[in-house]
């Protein structure tokens, strides 16, 4: 039990290095590729992926070869200094910090949201419920909901949208429905780390263009849309969504670019469709670490030696 034990402390401790270095490179490589390559033209599904590969990666190797490393080589003597507790705290603390960014979070999208409904009419509207809320304060249209998202449109959206306006911007919040954007915001929150806002703002920016794309069909819909961003942009209230949904703007200064991209809609093609070499790629690495799974915890467990105190 207490074996047992010391290789949890110390498989934590090695997270809280690898963790806190591998997010630092990511800091560093963003800012440097965004200083020579400013236009912003990435995929929303590379950049998220690339933002959690930091947690993921640490996460996968404590898990999967630290903490075995740690069961199969290490000798039964206890050795672990006060440094090994520290960052096992340090650890411990991520996480926490983690499940209490995404309960508040979760807690003020609850209420901010109650706030603005005043009243609920719902209708069915493909897989999604579609509410009227009449708040001023309210934004226009937005996703809300994880488990069970909901689409609102307010009162004004109502009143200035034409049919087919309003049709194609409920479209832009369904497309982020089937993209789990709600579900990618929670994940965010769940790690967050000093410096990456600029990575999680190019991230949402994508995530609207995309949306907007995918909510158009043709030309005369990507002018309906455009048409919708521009009316509703007029006079916008100074809210913005709540940390846990995705509103039909995710910044005011983005509109003009959106509607740009929507008016050259026929030239449009910025998606990745590369993910099925990521995933054969990944297999390939997973297979090649089950043939050499033994020199991967000799590697991994010395690796531990030198970072672990």
């Amino acid at each position: 039990m207490i074996f047992t034990a010391r290789g949890i402390l110390v498989s934590l401790a090695f997270f809280a290095v690898v963790y806190t270095l591998l997010s630092l490179l990511l800091v560093v490589v963003w800012r440097g590729w965004r200083a020579f390559v400013p236009v912003k033209t990435e995929s929303a599904d590379v950049l998220f992926g690339l933002r959690v590969l930091p947690f993921g990666l640490s996460a996968a190797i404590t898990f999967f070869l630290t903490f075995p490393s740690f069961l199969l080589l290490e000798n039964h003597s206890m050795d672990e200094d006060f440094c090994t507790f520290v960052l096992c705290l340090c650890s411990l603390l991520f996480v926490g910090a983690g499940l209490f960014s995404v309960v508040t979070a979760q807690r003020k999208t609850r209420r901010t949201v109650s706030e603005w409904m005043l009243r609920v009419s719902p209708e069915k509207a493909s897989d999604a419920v579609v509410a009227a809320f009449g708040s001023r304060n309210a934004l226009p249209i937005m996703l809300v909901g994880i488990r069970a998202p909901r689409v609102l449109v307010s009162e004004r959206a109502r009143v200035l949208l034409t049919q087919g306006e309003l049709r194609v911007a409920v479209q832009h919040e369904m497309e982020h429905l089937r993209s789990h954007d709600n579900l990618k915001r929670a994940i965010l929150n769940f790690i967050p780390f000093p410096g990456m806002a600029s990575l999680e703002r190019a991230w949402q920016e994508a995530a609207e263009l995309e949306a907007d794309l995918g909510a158009v069909s043709n030309r005369s819909e990507a002018l309906d849309l455009a048409s919708a961003l521009v009316k509703l942009s007029r006079g916008l209230p100074l809210a913005v969504a709540p940390a846990l949904a995705t509103g039909l703007f995710g910044a005011v200064e983005s509109v003009a670019v959106r509607v740009e991209r929507l008016l050259e809609w026929e030239n449009r093609q910025n998606v990745f469709d590369g993910w099925r070499y990521v995933i054969a790629a990944a297999f390939a690495a997973l297979g090649v670490l089950a043939v050499n799974l033994g020199s991967a915890l000799v590697v991994t467990h010395s690796l531990t030696e030198r970072l672990v105190p």
